[in-house]
């Protein structure tokens, strides 16, 4: 069968089925495809921002407790916003740090590799007896997203950009592997004694500690940063800009402290 002529049905089925919906309807109708997928990663930036919030503040300690059915659902069902923002996220980095206009293939791309991802996930936790070594496997996702994130910096450094949007991209290049690496490994990682010991104990544990840490600073500034542009559109004052910003920095701080508290003491 043509592959050309598959992957126009599913397509077709899909924007049928999407249509149906009315506030998608509408705004596909009179603002395009391309504004809808624009506000869908803006709407799953927030959601990830609160989610991280609330894990920060209490789901890592439940995760330790036990592996909960429940926790792992609810994994999988974030992992469907965060599948597609990661992707999303570098379809804009090539477009906008590459200059890679062909989106209709890009945005195709988006949509596959997030249902990829998302069944992928979904198959680790329903198995439930597939283990790695931590160490070995943070090597290698921490070693990918350094590649990755070096690659933009040096694209990018010498733009006339602001610091802050550099950072915000290079950060994201960075997360683009960690973070989606973060919640394989969370059905993937042995018991969490096991974990634990094994991260007081050594230069790999030191590794292990770093590599969270890193993880935790670039999502919580990445985070941060992105809740300030979306809102910041909205605000025609500059002092409520500045008022915002500093609020943003306020919290952002406040659970960077929660959150290296936590993984300190784990």
């Amino acid at each position: 069968m043509n592959t050309d002529v598959v992957k126009s049905n599913i397509e077709t089925c899909l924007i049928t089925w999407l249509k149906k919906i009315p506030l998608i309807s509408l705004y596909a109708g009179t603002r395009g495809w391309s504004y809808l997928i624009s506000w869908s990663h803006r709407i799953t930036g927030i959601l990830m921002v609160i989610c991280l919030w609330a894990y920060l503040y209490g789901f890592h300690a439940l995760q330790a407790s036990q592996k909960l059915y429940i926790l792992l659902l609810l994994l999988w069902m974030l992992s469907i916003p965060m599948a597609f923002h990661v992707c999303n996220g570098a379809r804009l980095i090539l477009y906008e740090c590459f200059g890679n206009r062909n989106d209709d293939a890009m945005i195709r791309s988006v949509f596959a590799l997030s249902f990829i991802y998302v069944v992928i996930l979904g198959m680790l936790i329903l198995m439930g007896n597939q283990t790695v070594s931590p160490f070995l496997y943070w090597v290698i996702m921490f070693t990918q997203a350094l590649v990755v994130a070096y690659g933009v910096a040096a694209r990018i450094l010498t733009s006339r950009h602001s610091v802050l949007w550099k950072m915000q991209r290079i950060s994201g290049s960075f997360l683009l592997i960690t973070v989606p690496a973060y919640f394989l490994f969370i059905p993937l990682h042995p018991s969490p004694q096991i974990e634990a010991n094994f991260l007081i104990t050594g230069i790999q544990g030191l590794f292990l500690m770093s590599v969270y840490i890193l993880l935790l600073l670039c999502v919580l500034f990445h985070a941060g940063y992105g809740v300030w542009s979306v809102m910041s559109d909205y605000l025609s004052s500059r002092n409520l800009g500045k008022g915002l910003a500093a609020l943003i920095t306020l919290v952002t701080l406040v659970f960077a402290w929660i959150g290296l508290l936590a993984t300190l003491s784990f």
